[in-house]
């Protein structure tokens, strides 16, 4: 009965040996994805008869190219709904110009107003995918290291996804109130509307 005993108590033992936890490995750590870097973009544009004349100022390096395009609207919305830029656009850009960054991050673009008499949307865009490399060495070729912020956007550029910064305002008739000899501030989709601030 004792050799059973501790025949048992034995085979107990060995079988518990072998079940036994190891703490020895360290539990990996979670590391958040990165934040990104931060991009602010601001500015203004002066309507004028012939001419949008924008000016902006950003924390983005020197020699970053920032794009400008006009979206025309369709001739069925009024003013009310271009000023809150409620109303339906064209999908591609009926005028573009580009501008570069100084080395404190200023940048001034003119683009010609096609038609006085139209409304418009225009669009202020900062796009990684045409940087030149010391640029898009900061920000990645795709915007990948772009954080979060009002103004950033994903689009569509040459069948790739991008991501970048947008501003917007809208280009109201030179008739219209605000129309001419006025600056419009840029602002950023769904946040604060772009107004006449003169």
């Amino acid at each position: 009965m004792k050799h059973r005993i501790l025949s048992t108590f034995m085979f107990s033992i060995l079988l518990l040996t072998g079940c036994r936890v190891q703490m020895t490995d360290e539990l990996e750590v979670f590391k958040p994805p990165p934040a990104g870097i931060r991009i602010d973009i601001e500015g203004t544009v002066l309507l004028e008869e012939k001419e949008l004349i924008i000016e902006g100022k950003s924390n983005l390096p020197e020699d970053a190219i920032m794009s400008a395009g006009l979206l025309e609207y369709s001739l069925a919305d009024n003013y009310g709904r271009v000023i809150n830029l409620q109303g339906d656009t064209g999908e591609k850009y009926v005028a573009e110009s580009t501008g570069v960054t100084d080395e404190k991050g200023n940048f001034n673009i003119t683009i010609k107003r096609p038609d006085p008499d139209r409304y418009y949307r225009l669009d202020v865009i900062f796009n990684p995918a045409i940087q030149k490399s010391k640029v898009q060495e900061i920000y990645g070729i795709w915007g990948e290291e772009i954080a979060l912020n009002l103004g950033y956007t994903d689009f569509k550029y040459k069948e790739n996804t991008v991501s970048g910064m947008i501003l917007n305002a809208p280009i109201v008739k030179t008739t219209d109130a605000y129309g001419t000899d006025y600056k419009w501030n840029l602002a950023v989709p769904f946040g604060e509307k772009s107004r006449a601030i003169k």
